[in-house]
């Protein structure tokens, strides 16, 4: 078997495998830590869901306005230079919270991992700008099952070190801290730059009033404007990431740290190798479709981990598998149908507006979540629930086949 056939089917371009290598390596690490940090809070500081809440807030708030400055950095300085410099951030903030003794200090480190996690999506920009147009859906789904292979594997040790260390996080934040700074440094020597010189925007002469003036160019592309409103109100209130489904599993579900951790390590390394099929099936069948089949599988499959019997693993285990299965399905769709839909000069700008307003937009959500669990920790799902399904209505009105002309199956 020819090794550069193998590497040409999975889209497996220079860039796409070593941000797919050195992102195993970093998610692993932040993985460790990453859904146990609700229950870190709440044993450690006595935070109640509510507080967790605006900590949760302002983590996205600093996530949602950085990404779209990132961009704008990432067209001027090239799109390296900002991802290595995200992995420092990510990493300077695992050590702070492996020292933190008080909550601030510990609020302050998730804030930092908030910054580092906005300037880190110049990462998809790069992955797009490295592979052709047809094999994006591709690249991003090797690119996104690369950087979770060992990651599936991070829950069930973080909750292992847990139940046996009398909840010691140290070892788990050090560790992930190390790790994403070794992510940086072979970022630094081994990525390859996509945007030259000449093509960069000078830093010389820039003005807020132009940083806005792009912005405005921004929301006349109505079909980027369309994908924002609907990717914003999907999974608003509550997702497989929220601070709230590892609380659900903890006090809802009665698991604890060892069996949260066991979920969602099961939940991981049953999507992991669903990315470059799901990537492939973008390409295939076009974009739009694949977001709607990933979204109305979300949306129904959700109340298998929800109606779950409290301690039955097994049920619990089947139930987030199949909610983040369809969950994940969107995902290379998505970055490919942005990038897309995006000017190619602006293109790192464009795709930093698309997720700083989205992820803005659930900010007051996340607080709303926590009111939401403390009257009844089934709650949230069942409205989020409904938010999507709308949102999946609006998806389908508003970037039907032939709209205008931005929408077409082939994905462009």
């Amino acid at each position: 078997m020819n090794l550069g056939n193998v590497r040409r089917s999975l889209g497996l371009e220079h860039n796409v495998a070593v941000m797919g290598l050195t992102g195993m390596a970093a998610t692993f690490g932040n993985v460790l830590w990453f859904y146990f940090l609700p229950i870190y809070y709440e044993g450690k500081f006595g935070l109640s869901s509510i507080e967790i809440g605006y900590i949760y807030a302002l983590w996205l708030v600093l996530t949602a306005i950085g990404v779209a400055p990132a961009g704008a950095l990432g067209d001027t300085f090239g799109r390296k230079k900002i991802i290595v410099l995200s992995s420092l951030i990510s990493a300077a903030s695992a050590f702070l919270f492996a020292i933190a003794k008080q909550l601030w200090v510990a609020a302050f480190a998730f804030a930092l991992q908030g910054v580092g996690q906005a300037f880190f999506q110049v990462s998809n920009t790069l992955v797009a700008e490295s592979i052709e147009k047809q094999r994006r859906g591709t690249a991003f789904g090797s690119y996104m099952m690369f950087t979770q292979i060992l990651a599936a594997f991070s829950p069930a040790i973080g909750g292992f070190i847990l139940a046996n260390s009398g909840s010691n996080y140290f070892p788990l934040f050090f560790s992930g801290g190390v790790l994403c700074l070794a992510a940086a440094l072979a970022r630094y020597f081994f990525i390859r730059e996509t945007l030259p010189p000449e093509k960069r925007e000078p830093l010389e002469g820039r003005k807020l009033s132009s940083y806005f003036a792009r912005f405005k160019l921004i929301t006349q592309n109505r079909f980027l404007v369309s994908l924002v409103l609907v990717y914003s109100m999907y999974n608003l209130i509550v997702d497989q990431n929220s601070y709230i489904t590892p609380l659900y599993a903890n006090s809802g579900l009665g698991f604890g740290e060892l069996g949260t951790g066991i979920l969602f390590s099961a939940l991981l390394g049953a999507v992991v190798f669903s990315r470059l099929p799901f990537g492939k099936l973008a390409d295939k069948i076009g974009r739009r479709k694949t977001v709607i089949i990933s979204w109305l599988g979300e949306i129904s499959t959700v109340f298998v981990f929800v109606l779950a019997p409290k301690g039955d693993l097994g049920v619990a285990i089947a139930g987030i598998v199949l909610w983040q299965f369809f969950g994940v399905m969107d995902g290379p769709a998505i970055n490919a149908w942005v990038a897309e839909a995006s000017d190619p000069e602006n293109r790192g700008f464009s795709m930093g507006i698309f997720y700083s307003t989205a992820f803005l937009a659930t900010v007051p959500a996340l607080v709303l979540a926590g009111y939401l669990f403390a009257i009844s920790p089934r709650l949230p799902f069942y409205l989020n629930s409904a938010l999507g399904l709308f949102a999946l209505i609006m998806l389908v009105l508003l970037t039907r086949r032939g709209s205008s002309g931005e929408s077409r199956e082939d994905g462009s």
